[in-house]
């Protein structure tokens, strides 16, 4: 059986919800293509040098995280849409992120390529 685009993204995403949860992202890690980018394209963050390229760079993130003691909680995506190559999910979340409460409703976009995902655009709070 092929995999779709979408069972990639959405295996993406709950390993990424699992490693916010448990502090555990490997299974998400082993997901990213090593050429893999990472942006926070909207709200306070805009115009910020807030990037990653390139699949080291976002190890280092998500240790940061977990060292931190970061921890999240995602809903269920109450919204996918995808096209051919983009992967969008729209969602709640809340927990702990720098020793500060947090709660927002969330979009994450995937580009997948071979199965893998190359592109990560997450946009987390109240956008302005």
């Amino acid at each position: 059986m092929q995999t779709t685009n979408i069972d990639t993204a959405c295996q993406a995403f709950a390993y990424l919800a699992q490693g916010w949860a448990t502090g555990d992202f490997q299974p998400y890690i082993e997901m990213l293509s090593d050429d893999v980018s990472f942006s926070l394209p909207v709200g306070t963050q805009r115009g910020q040098p807030f990037s990653y390229e390139g699949k080291e760079e976002i190890i280092a993130r998500v240790r940061s995280r977990q060292a931190a003691g970061d921890r999240l909680t995602f809903s269920p995506p109450d919204r996918i849409t995808s096209n051919d190559t983009t992967v969008t999910f729209e969602f709640e979340s809340q927990g702990t992120i720098r020793n500060q409460p947090f709660q927002g409703r969330n979009a994450i976009s995937f580009d997948v390529k071979n199965n893998q995902i190359s592109s990560i655009r997450e946009y987390f709070g109240d956008i302005n």
